[in-house]
């Protein structure tokens, strides 16, 4: 008896662990926000935009690793790391995007 007991409250917090990982809150972008395929890329991307760097900046655009948001994209949070960078994924799209956490807004 007891160890079913021990066994579904096991499972039970296990189901409440992946309910809270799985956030599955939506998101729209905001316009004009520095978004990037990696982080490095990101950091390269925003010192470009602080610098007045053209050349980095345009470099990053015609490459495809860097590129400013468009506004009303809808997208997931994969990874809010604290730091003011989070990783987002468009909705019904498997690509992971880099960019500032102020960059979205919840639907």
């Amino acid at each position: 008896m007891k160890k079913s007991f021990v066994a579904m409250s096991m499972i039970f917090l296990l189901m409440l662990v992946g309910v809270a990982v799985a956030d599955d809150t939506l998101y729209v972008t905001k316009q004009n926000y520095p978004m990037a395929s990696t982080e490095e890329d990101l950091d390269t991307f925003q010192r470009s935009l602080v610098n007045n760097d053209t050349a980095v900046f345009l470099k990053l655009r015609q490459e495809g690793r860097a590129w400013m948001s468009k506004a009303g994209v809808e997208v997931y949070v994969v990874e809010d790391e604290g730091s003011g960078k989070i990783q987002i994924r468009p909705k019904n799209s498997t690509q992971i995007i880099w960019t500032l956490k102020d960059a979205v807004r919840k639907k």
